[in-house]
């Protein structure tokens, strides 16, 4: 008797995992699918979306891969944890969404190196946001003149001025992987304004396209060639 009433407890302990697997699988499914109407459901039935299950994605995280704004905003609040995993606002980062970004900053998600995160992705408006009303953020070394370069290509003069540009390790200096650093970009998108405050920084009026190679370093344009290419009388006049 007792060996039956055994059997039939691990009978019910399959049944009961074999269901919680089935809900599972169900509400990630439906949250791939961006099928809203259908997380709602899952989560009313009591789907446990306050802790991360072993080995599951955590609910919020994949509801950012999805960019599904409306969805991340009701699990946050049925209680969807955001305070452990520590990649929630880096993840809506990556995936380009500046409203799940900062909707997630509010409500208290670890956002250190949000603005690292958007750097590294190019993303120019959410870094700009994060860079002035946002601090403090861990940084890399490069990522000052990856930030003016972002600027610089987005053509956000008044950005610009509110970088600290002069002195030591000045952003000004650093150049990216095809060579070019502030100026350059500046002087051959014929951006004016920008290459002339540049200057007035201390920009190194020599600059030329230099890259490694593993032949060595290589050379190109130089900031006065580009102005004359565009034919750019006031830049080939200061570049001089």
């Amino acid at each position: 008797m007792k060996k039956f009433g055994i059997s039939v407890l691990i009978c019910l302990s399959s049944l009961l995992s074999a269901q919680n697997k089935q809900q599972i699988d169900a509400f990630y499914t439906a949250i791939r699918e961006n099928n809203f109407p259908l997380v709602k459901k899952i989560v009313d039935q009591g789907f446990p979306i306050k802790t991360t299950l072993p080995g599951e994605t955590a609910p919020v995280l994949a509801a950012i891969w999805k960019k599904n704004f409306p969805m991340v905003e009701y699990l946050v609040n049925k209680g969807a944890d955001i305070t452990t995993e520590k990649k929630l606002v880096d993840g809506a980062i990556e995936y380009g969404s500046p409203e799940i970004t900062f909707y997630l900053i509010k409500k208290g998600a670890y956002a250190k190196n949000a603005l690292y995160t958007a750097i590294f992705h190019e993303n120019f408006g959410i870094a700009k946001e994060l860079y002035l009303n946002h601090q403090p953020q861990t940084l890399s070394y490069d990522d000052p003149g990856k930030l003016l370069l972002l600027a610089v290509k987005s053509n956000d003069l008044e950005f610009i001025k509110k970088l600290p540009l002069k002195g030591k390790d000045s952003p000004m200096d650093y150049f990216n992987y095809d060579g070019y650093n502030a100026l350059l970009v500046a002087v051959e998108k014929n951006e004016t304004e920008i290459a002339k405050y540049l200057l007035s920084q201390g920009a190194d009026k020599k600059s030329r396209i230099t890259f490694e190679t593993d032949n060595g370093t290589v050379s190109g344009k130089t900031a006065l060639q580009m102005a004359k290419a565009n034919k750019n009388t006031e830049l080939m006049k200061l570049l001089k």
